[in-house]
């Protein structure tokens, strides 16, 4: 809960329990509840209303209309339990509270509508289309007094729509999810002390979206890199260009026979994805495009970090694109990959932090594909898996609520700690295997031990 909250539920309840049940004097109660109008309308406008809080508001006006009347028992008890219901309903769905970041950079956050004029836009019927993504940025920026937070979620109003239908949750969930404030700021200009910066792109799973890695891009930003989050248009959840227009999620092959020939169809676009992005920064760099970050980006060291289908496009990214220079598999999703890939290996330092097995998921294989994947590379590679955690954990979903783990797929380990931990190895592996001045892995390097983590 935020601050004016949790001062207006405060004194809603002691307010209830002196009028209640200590009849405390009605003139007193009259101040009281007047002081709960004001905390009321510095909340309103200050941290803005949500449909969690309703309950409490409703039970300060009833308390406030009927401070000079005399309450029945029965009527005591249902004040109690609603109390309840005001308390709890916001606590158990909040305002996502990012996780601390550590670091030493302020954030600056910059989205792009990019248009491959080179690839047509297979998705959909259309003889003319071309690809277009949208990106979103994270570096070390320099804030100013006007700075303003970048939003999580933009365009709630649509995206709450699909997120739900795609998660087999009510929207109603996540709808608040616009007055989340992130650790960035939108626009800054880049800390010209933090360069050259080393490039993390990261790649979304099935029915994913560029802000469900956001944590994980401000702590990396926060740590002195350029990370780039893409919407894979159509198998995103949702992309919403600059007109108006979207790409919707067309995706659902999930159950067809032939589903896993389709998903390797679409990771080669996934995968050109990733390749056009590069091809962008180059551009960035040398200032063909004006941009912020002109002459600030180390194209020498660039990686790729994906969840779940995001994982195997960034396999298949390294495999063919040398540029890339690292890889991170977050509980990363292997069938789709073609199997000469999984035969091969990679060369580039590889990372894989998943959930303790796939066996109950539709494809229990991927285990053994890992494995081989793992056996078969020539760089270094590390092969962890967390106890606690189920799919989802590895994004922001366990930071939504603490019944996720009731209604998503999110495993039994607190929601914060387990983000908080896949984010510090992911960060450590990267300041080991892609920084300039190489930073030694306290956990990779099992010097800082941690019950959860198995090393395979």
């Amino acid at each position: 809960m935020r601050p004016f909250e949790i001062i207006y539920v405060a004194l809603i309840a002691w307010g209830a329990f002196q009028h209640l049940y200590k009849n405390e004097k009605r003139k007193n109660s009259a101040l009281l509840y007047k002081f709960v109008f004001s905390i009321f309308l510095i909340h309103f406008f200050l941290e803005q209303s949500r449909w969690q809080m309703l309950p409490a508001y409703l039970l300060g006006i009833t308390l406030i209309i009927n401070y000079n009347k005399n309450i029945s028992h029965a009527m005591k008890t249902l004040f109690f339990v609603w109390l309840l219901i005001a308390t709890s309903l916001p606590t158990l769905v909040p305002i996502i509270k990012m996780p601390p970041l550590g670091g030493e950079y302020i954030i600056g956050s910059t989205t792009h509508h990019w248009i491959d004029e080179q690839r047509k836009e297979w998705f959909t019927d259309e003889p003319n289309d071309v690809r277009q993504i949208m990106v979103q940025f994270w570096y070390p920026g320099k804030k100013q007094k006007t700075s303003i937070n970048t939003p999580y979620l933009d365009k709630i109003n649509l995206r709450a729509e699909t997120m739900a239908k795609a998660g087999k949750f009510p929207k109603q969930l996540i709808k608040h999810l616009e007055l989340t404030k992130t650790n960035s700021y939108l626009d800054l200009q880049v800390d010209p002390t933090a360069g050259p910066l080393p490039i993390i792109i990261i790649s979304h799973g099935i029915t994913g979206t560029r802000h469900i890695h956001t944590s994980l891009a401000e702590k990396l930003s926060n740590n002195g890199y350029l990370v780039v989050a893409v919407d894979h248009s159509y198998d995103a959840n949702l992309t919403i260009f600059p007109d108006g227009s979207v790409a919707d999620y067309k995706s659902d092959i999930t159950g067809l026979s032939d589903s896993v020939t389709i998903r390797r169809n679409q990771i080669n676009t996934r995968e050109s994805d990733i390749s056009f992005i590069i091809s962008q920064l180059q551009k960035i760099q040398t200032g063909t495009v004006k941009h912020q970050l002109n002459g600030f980006l180390d194209l020498d060291r660039i990686a790729v970090a994906g969840h779940s289908y995001g994982g195997g496009t960034s396999v298949l990214a390294s495999y063919n694109n040398s540029q890339i220079k690292a890889a991170l598999l977050l509980d990363g999703w292997m069938n789709p990959l073609p199997k000469n890939v999984i035969e091969k290996g990679i060369d580039q330092p590889l990372i894989y932090i998943g959930r303790p097995k796939w066996s109950d998921s539709d494809y229990p294989t991927n285990t053994d594909l890992v494995a081989t994947l793992m056996d078969n590379s020539k760089g270094k590679n590390y092969y962890l898996n967390i106890n606690g955690t189920l799919h989802l954990n590895y994004c922001d979903a366990p930071l939504f609520s603490p019944l996720a783990k009731y209604v998503l797929d999110v495993g039994e380990m607190n929601g914060s700690k387990s983000v908080n931990l896949i984010n510090e190895i992911s960060l450590q592996f990267f300041d080991q295997h892609l920084r300039a001045d190489s930073k030694q892995s306290k956990i990779l390097n099992k010097i800082e031990k941690h019950d959860e983590i198995i090393f395979n």
